[in-house]
């Protein structure tokens, strides 16, 4: 365990400045030459401290009020934060944690280690929920999630959906990967699987989809996934693309494209004989997109760098299928990317909320009549869904909504008709949202 330590450090550090928990882990599990039991540890140590990081800092803060958790450098955050976990989630020992700490620790505010782990053992239950009466309060230390993200499900579901929902949060949803068909086909792959002792069952919902329910080898790591013939992708991202319902020779949008994972299923439901424009405005994520539809075999396609809110500045053309799956809060997602539960604010979402609206409007510029706009989101907030969909079908009347088939989710009605919302409590995957838009004759 002790040559995890600047490892595991690392790791929390390098999350807490920004980046994703999967990148963070998959570079350093790359660049290291870990055990199985290390990777799994590394895993464990990193996930579990950001799934429930507002009680750990909880427990820092009320601690010591001589030093500032926010002002203290990264590096020894991540200590102290790992350290907690240890003291109040694993109830290790204090000389255990002393003895594999204390080498990496540099000071704060002229405190040794001990005590400052001391303040934080003698800690009780009592005192951590001391003033957290409501609900929203308590339910924020009991499932891990932002206080105000809890007070905003409860205003759209009550209490007893969002208990269901938030015990979610504690858990890790399944894995599924799709068998990309442009270079495999299902019995290939789970024959393959059969071979590496990776256990699976096929998805009733979505062709060509399997759920991992357990692997001796990470799925980055196969044969298949390397030379593209699985995608890794959750059942709800995948059902995205079916509701598109792409016919042979339509000209097809994807306004923000990577990493391509519905980009190359939309290919691979037409054998890539459509025309797909694929946009992404970030170059360093173009060039991911441009790397990945290479080796997911995706052909007839044109990848582009631009601002999709402004692409009817780039291209006359007009599309028959535009999807628009945007940038959001990403909170059907904290399940397994616990991280983004502490990178959102209420005025993050509200920029989340105007790029979305400005992106459906661009693409109601870009469609063909009769054509078919499919409104997608990872989020489980109506801002970012229901709203949008209602506010821009009060203003453009040349619009409306059809049922977005197929049904695996929940469906849900606005006033202008139905759309469908997924919840991992219920259809065993993130949480996501799907409306499908008509521009009429």
């Amino acid at each position: 365990m002790s040559n995890l330590v600047p490892l595991i450090l690392t790791s929390l550090t390098q999350v807490d400045e920004g980046r994703s928990i999967r990148s963070v882990l998959r570079f350093h599990v790359q660049e290291n030459d870990l055990t199985d039991s290390e990777e799994s540890l590394l895993y464990y140590h990193v996930f579990e401290i950001y799934r429930r990081l507002n009680l750990i800092d909880h427990y820092i803060k009320t601690s010591s009020s001589s030093f500032s958790l926010k002002k203290i450098n990264f590096r020894m955050r991540a200590l102290l934060r790992f350290a907690t976990q240890l003291l109040k989630i694993e109830e290790k020992p204090i000389s255990e944690v002393v003895e594999l700490l204390q080498p990496q620790y540099r000071g704060i505010a002229d405190l040794g280690l001990e005590p400052i782990l001391h303040s934080i053992k003698d800690l009780t239950k009592d005192i951590i929920y001391e003033n957290k009466h409501d609900f929203a309060s308590k339910a924020a230390l009991d499932f891990f999630t932002p206080t105000w993200v809890i007070r905003k499900f409860i205003d759209q579901w009550g209490e007893d959906f969002t208990k269901e929902l938030l015990s979610t949060f504690l858990e890790t949803i399944p894995t599924y990967v799709r068998v990309n068909e442009l270079k495999s086909d299902v019995e290939e792959v789970k024959t393959g699987f059969k071979q590496q002792e990776i256990s699976f069952t096929e998805d009733t919902d979505i062709p060509n989809l399997l759920r991992i329910e357990s692997t001796s080898i990470p799925i980055p790591r196969t044969e298949e996934f390397q030379r593209g013939k699985i995608v890794i992708q959750q059942k709800a991202s995948a059902l995205a693309s079916l509701v598109l319902d792409s016919k042979p020779d339509d000209l097809i949008l994807d306004m923000c494209a990577s990493p391509g994972s519905k980009t190359s299923h939309i290919a691979a439901l037409l054998h890539n004989k459509s025309m797909i424009t694929a946009v992404d405005i970030n170059p360093e994520r173009v060039k991911i997109l441009e790397e990945r539809m290479k080796l997911l075999g995706v052909q007839n396609i044109k990848i582009v760098q631009y601002d999709s809110k402004k692409f009817n500045q780039y291209t006359d053309k007009k599309f028959d299928r535009i999807l628009v799956d945007p940038p959001c809060s990403s909170s059907g997602t904290y399940s397994s990317r616990p991280e983004n539960k502490w990178k959102l604010n209420k005025r993050d979402l509200r920029w989340y909320v105007d790029l979305q609206t400005d992106l459906l409007e661009e693409a109601s510029r870009l469609i063909t009549p009769n054509g078919v706009i499919v409104y997608s989101t990872c989020s489980l907030f109506h801002d970012e869904n229901q709203h949008i969909i209602t506010s821009f079908l009060e203003e453009n009347d040349n619009f409306s909504l059809e049922k977005p088939l197929p049904i695996i989710g929940k469906i849900m009605n606005t006033p202008f008709g139905e759309v469908q919302e997924l919840f991992p409590h219920l259809h065993q995957t993130e949480g996501f949202f799907i409306a499908k838009i008509r521009k009429k004759k």
